[in-house]
């Protein structure tokens, strides 16, 4: 019994002193790292991805009818058609071939070939 009291008296000095030393905790040590980790975190990953997003989201409500598209699959494509929830587009890809894709595959807007020479073309001096 002698034995353990001595052990227990030594821990509980130790553990004064330490007290006394006002040693930085865990979250003093880790915390602000962690906190400027997530900061940058957030500015170069999450922002720029809810950017793209919204764009994206924006240039789908911009689809009109007899926009020439190509989808993430490759095929091009004029949109014909909407279906009533808006979450399907009717794509005529031949003349008497028509496909339903969902709007969220349209990948981009296929400039025709009219508007492509001319923003090409620099006027000349």
């Amino acid at each position: 019994m002698g034995n353990c009291a001595l052990f227990l008296n030594q821990v509980l000095l130790l553990a004064e002193e330490a007290a006394q030393g006002k040693q930085p905790g865990i979250i003093e040590i880790f915390g602000p790292p962690l906190v400027i980790m997530f900061m940058l975190y957030y500015f170069f990953v999450v922002m720029p991805q809810g950017k793209e997003r919204q764009g994206r989201e924006s240039f789908l409500n911009h689809l009109k009818k007899n926009d020439q598209v190509v989808t993430i699959g490759g095929i091009y494509g004029t949109i014909t058609g909407f279906s009533a929830d808006g979450t399907q587009v009717t794509l005529r890809v031949d003349d008497n071939a028509r496909i339903r894709v969902r709007k969220t595959s349209i990948e981009s807007v296929v400039k025709s070939e009219g508007s492509e020479k001319k923003s090409d073309e620099t006027p000349l001096k």
